[in-house]
């Protein structure tokens, strides 16, 4: 991600190991990061705050993923959102599709793909900010 640049992203994950790898994969990127493990109360943070990024896994309520997703893009269309779920692959293609969000990591090892996507998104950032 771009040094000058601090984005605000949403962390929503009730296991504590696995947000502490996402967050440990993160620390070199300039993003505030602000975690929630109940949707409940990160639904109401991005009514009143703009997260450049969301990135979704379990929750308190233990609702769907693919359901948590769509609650995040209606309450705001214009985040990016990474999926963490332990589903395949093609399930979150099917599953997810017409949502719009950027990916899917795995919840067991989500260093590398999320590190992967944060480049395309910085990829999508950059030719934004061109046009």
């Amino acid at each position: 991600m771009n040094l000058d640049t601090k984005r605000k992203m949403l962390l929503l994950e009730n296991e504590p190991a696995v947000r502490e790898k996402i967050q440990r994969a993160l620390e070199n990127n300039p993003l505030e990061i602000i975690c929630f493990s109940s949707i409940n109360d990160a639904l109401k943070a991005s009514k009143t705050s703009f997260f450049d990024l969301v990135i979704t896994g379990h929750n308190d309520e233990i609702e769907d993923p693919v359901d948590v997703v769509k609650k995040f893009v209606m309450a705001s269309p214009m985040t990016s959102i990474i999926m963490v779920t332990d589903l395949s692959p093609s399930e979150v293609d099917e599953k997810a599709e017409g949502y719009g969000i950027l990916g899917n990591i795995s919840r067991k090892a989500p260093a590398g793909d999320l590190l992967s996507l944060l480049g395309a998104y910085e990829e999508i950032q950059q030719s934004i900010k061109q046009k």
